[in-house]
Parts: structure tokens; sequence; C-alpha cells
């Protein structure tokens, strides 16, 4: 299999027809499992999706380090070096909770002590992972949003990042893309036409606009705007938003998708607000777009929908630059 991956790869680079999508597909998945259901939910999704695009997985466990070093101080001289005993349990855990996901047996799985977040993050860069999978949160699930760790992850690995939430079974039925018209959302535009070709979903390219009658100029006598101009100025918009659409998914076309506006004042949250009146289960979304300077690391938009979301979250990173 894996040399058949490897002679697909170098037929795309090589230029045949199909070149454009191939390129853009994940090459190497990893998959963090702390023996949570959210985290068996994340398994199956990262399975299911290496099966999919015909790709390498791998799995981590990380020990936390604080776990250890209280463990250690808390025992005599004797008993203080415990770290290859926490390996083997962890190892023995994996065991008895691969057991309860067809299919795991062949996974390699890599069990290490570090920081979480310290620890994921060199894994991912030793399989050189293009997408990292995780449970959207641990043993305490938050009504909305994501865990602690999920969501440090998003903002430190150099790569992708799906957040799976436990309700997710199966393939991903309606995706939501949000986009702003930046590289990076049309990367993830990209990237989410990959989820919705693989499960046969319905695409929702989202664009949230703060339209200019919700902001008072200040010779304008009244608040009130005229419907003609309303008018005028969604179709506008709107043509720009579907004709970005089309050029992002030229190379997809199988794919069904649909346009959306959504007026909100309040943008940065009316992201999560229209996946849920959709009915979504995954939101794609890119970590910066038409940002200033404090929200380079991740954005704000992006933040908003980590903390609020009730689905799961591809967060897409953006197209790296290659060095001149």
């Amino acid at each position: 299999m894996l040399r058949l991956r490897q002679l697909r790869r170098t037929v795309m680079i090589l230029g045949v027809p199909g070149e454009v999508r191939r390129m853009e597909e994940y090459r190497s998945l990893l998959v963090g499992v702390d023996f949570t259901p959210c985290s068996a939910a994340a398994l199956r999704q990262a399975m299911r999706l290496a099966t999919g695009f015909e790709t390498d997985l791998n799995a981590v466990h990380v020990i936390d380090t604080l776990v250890a070093i209280e463990l250690e101080e808390a025992l005599s001289d004797l008993q203080r070096n415990i770290r290859d005993g926490l390996l083997s349990d962890a190892r023995r855990a994996w065991l008895e909770f691969a057991a309860q996901v067809p299919g795991t047996k062949e996974i390699p799985f890599d069990v290490t002590i570090n920081s979480r977040l310290v620890g994921i993050i060199q894994e991912a860069c030793k399989f050189k992972t293009d997408l990292l999978i995780l449970g959207a949160f641990g043993h305490q699930p938050p009504d909305v949003g994501l865990g602690t760790v999920a969501s440090a992850c998003v903002r430190g690995a150099p790569s992708d990042v799906l957040l799976v939430r436990d309700t997710q079974h199966g393939p991903f039925k309606t995706i939501v893309a949000a986009v702003d018209f930046s590289e990076t959302s049309a990367h993830a535009l990209r990237r989410a036409a990959h989820f919705t070709k693989l499960d046969d979903a319905q695409l929702h390219v989202l664009h949230v606009f703060d339209p200019p009658w919700h902001r008072l100029h200040y010779r304008a006598p009244t608040v009130e705007v005229a419907p003609q101009f309303v008018k005028q100025y969604s179709a506008a918009l709107l043509r720009q938003l579907q004709e970005f659409a089309r050029s992002q998914l030229s190379t997809f076309p199988s794919v069904k998708s649909q346009c959306r506006l959504f007026d909100h004042g309040a943008h940065r949250s009316s992201i999560v607000e229209y996946a849920t009146q959709a009915g979504a289960d995954l939101i794609a979304i890119g970590t910066r777009g038409r940002a200033n300077i404090r929200d380079m690391i991740l954005g704000s938009t992006a933040e908003k929908v980590l903390k609020l979301s009730t689905c799961s979250v591809l967060v897409v990173k953006p197209v790296e630059t290659p060095a001149k």
C-alpha cells in the first residue's frame, strides 16, 4: 500500500490530469488519543479519512509530564523510576481502547512523556503531519467550544487541525466553509471541498459581512437605507462570492456548493449561528484572514468559532510560501 501511495504521488507531480486536486490532498495524518469517548470519535474519523484520502495514519498518546513528576515525588526512592511503567500502562490502555474501534491493529502507535501540547506538536513534526486530528475535548465536555488542550494545539500546531466532537459518527453531511476572500480562506475552501467530495456532503460557502447600512454615516440624516441600495449591494456581493467559489472549486466538478451571505454586525459569532441554522456538522475556517497585527497568531474570527462551536471544526493554516 505504501509503494502504491508513493507511486500515485509521483504520478501527480509529473503532471497527469488532476494534479492540482491531488497535490492539495493530505499526505500524512496524526490522531491524538487520550482514551476518552471523544478521542474514540476522532480515531474513527482519522481511520475513515486515511482510507478515503489514501494516506498514512499514525496515533499518539502523550503522558503529561506533570503526572510523571507528581507520581515520582510521591513515591519512595526505590519506586521513583516509574516512567517505563507509565509507558507500558499507556500501551496496554491503547490495546484496550483500540479493541473498541475495529481496524486499528495496523495503526502505528507512539506514546511519549511530555507536556501535552509540546508532545503532540513534536510527534506531528516527526511524522511530517499535514492534518492533526483530535477530540474536541477530553474528560470534561464543555457545553460549547473546545477543551483547553485542543485549543492550544490549534494555535501551536504547524499543520491543519481537525477537532472532532463526540457526536460525530460517520461521514460529514453538511459542511460550512467560511470565506473572506483572502488566500487563506481560499485554501480552507479547497480543503473543505476534499471533505465534501469524500463524504458526498453538502457544501455551504459562507461569507459573513457587516453591511454599510449598519453604520450611520456622520452626514446621514437618518439610519434608514433605501431598499434598492440594499438589494444592489447584496446582489453585487453575492456575485463576488459566487465567482470566488467558482474559481476555487474548478478542480472539483463533482462538488455541489451553494453560496450564502450572512448579514450580521457582530460577524465574529455569526459563522457559528449560520452553521447551527444550516445543521452543519463541520465548519472549515482559515486561521488568518484580513486581520490586524493582534490577530496574526490565529485570528479573532477563528478564535470565536473555536469558542462557540457545537460541531466539529477544521482549522486550516495559511499556505506556506516557498523559500526564494
